[in-house]
């Protein structure tokens, strides 16, 4: 299968390089080159048509969102991933379409969460022992013992001050032991959609979408609780495969 073509943009050398050894483990990646020079950014996507740009937001020249509104209507549109130190930038990130976004210092989970991500989404061939089996039944904490949640009554999974809860279909609520990335995984697909960066939704529970800021949408989740959850423009053609609108 072909690979996934790579270009990373960052004017700190040492951040460039440290990326580009964080990615070479991966075989379905190719990385093409590294840029530190902002302003050539543009020459360099038309030369290498990279499928995928790693891109810093902040740098000299060219700040990372000029790049990625400069190639909006060009032929050459690589999937971007906003790479900075600045947490303040996500929502911005979203709001031109971003692929993903990852923080600096760089954490190798986050690198595999997102190169499973790349996978899934070129469809490359990810060597596999076996098929992938899902999870049914998780565990939660319950005082002194350990309660059984099946998956079929979590309705929301959701980060929210670095720790994950499970929101179940009657509204309670607890604290998980994986991270979103376990669950993004471990959970069946088909049923659980990640539709923001800090949220998992149980499809079968959305009752209904609202329009939202920025041309987003609102999930509106069932039951008597009245629970929202909004959806990153990243994801709105993801979420039409669940549901047509």
């Amino acid at each position: 299968m072909k690979k996934i073509t790579t270009f990373i943009v960052d004017d700190e050398v040492l951040m460039a390089e440290e990326l580009q050894c964080l990615l070479s483990p991966y075989r379905s990646l190719e990385i093409l080159e590294l840029c530190h020079d902002s302003d050539k950014v543009i020459e360099k996507i038309n030369k290498l048509h990279p499928d995928v740009m790693f891109l810093d937001i902040r740098m000299p020249g060219l700040s990372g969102m000029d790049v990625v509104r400069q190639i909006e209507y060009s032929k050459y549109q690589p999937l971007i991933i906003f790479s900075t130190a600045y947490d303040s930038y996500a929502i911005e990130a979203f709001r031109v379409d971003a692929f993903d976004y990852i923080l600096k210092p760089y954490d190798e989970r986050e690198i595999k969460r997102v190169v499973n991500k790349l996978q899934k989404h070129f469809v490359c061939g990810v060597e596999r022992v076996q098929p992938l089996v899902h999870s049914r039944k998780f565990t939660v904490n319950l005082g002194d013992s350990m309660a059984i949640l099946e998956s079929s009554q979590i309705q929301l999974i959701y980060a929210k001050d670095r720790r994950v809860f499970i929101q179940n279909l009657e509204g309670k609520i607890f604290k998980a032991k994986l991270t979103l990335q376990d669950f993004e995984v471990q959970l069946d697909p088909q049923q659980f959609f990640r539709c923001h960066r800090n949220y998992i939704v149980n499809v079968d529970q959305i009752k209904a979408i609202t329009s939202w800021f920025n041309r987003g949408y609102l999930l509106i989740l069932k039951g008597e609780k009245k629970t929202e959850v909004s959806v990153s423009r990243a994801y709105i053609s993801k979420l039409r495969e669940y549901i047509q609108f």
